[in-house]
């Protein structure tokens, strides 16, 4: 019974800790944002490219605010859960995209 418990104690732990990952938001590809050009860029294009944002908000006259969020949790069991956090704001007037803002926080793999 003692040898049965002390592997049962291992087992349990670890299917608790190793969780299905969490996810909120579709993941934003740095090639296609580097693909807005300020100027000269359409809010269809970026919708096109993007998909629809998360929100929009008129922010002044004839212009808008696109915001895509995508925010994702890995669970482990030995360390701290990974966190990824993205946003990125594109800011339009008349239908063109005057400038964005790309906002990366988490782990990231690091290429040379």
């Amino acid at each position: 019974m003692k040898y049965l418990l002390l592997l049962l104690i291992p087992v349990m732990a670890f299917s608790i800790g190793c969780g299905q990952p969490y996810m909120v938001g579709t993941p934003l590809d740095k090639a296609k944002v580097d693909q807005i050009i300020p100027g000269t860029t359409s809010e269809d294009k970026v919708v096109e490219m993007l998909g629809q944002p998360a929100k929009k908000e008129t922010v002044g006259a004839g212009q808008m605010k696109y915001v895509y969020n995508y925010f994702s949790v890995e669970p482990r069991f030995w360390t701290k859960n990974v966190e990824r956090k993205t946003a990125l704001e594109v800011f339009t007037k008349d239908g063109v995209v005057q400038r964005y803002e790309f906002k990366r926080e988490g782990v990231d793999s690091v290429s040379p």
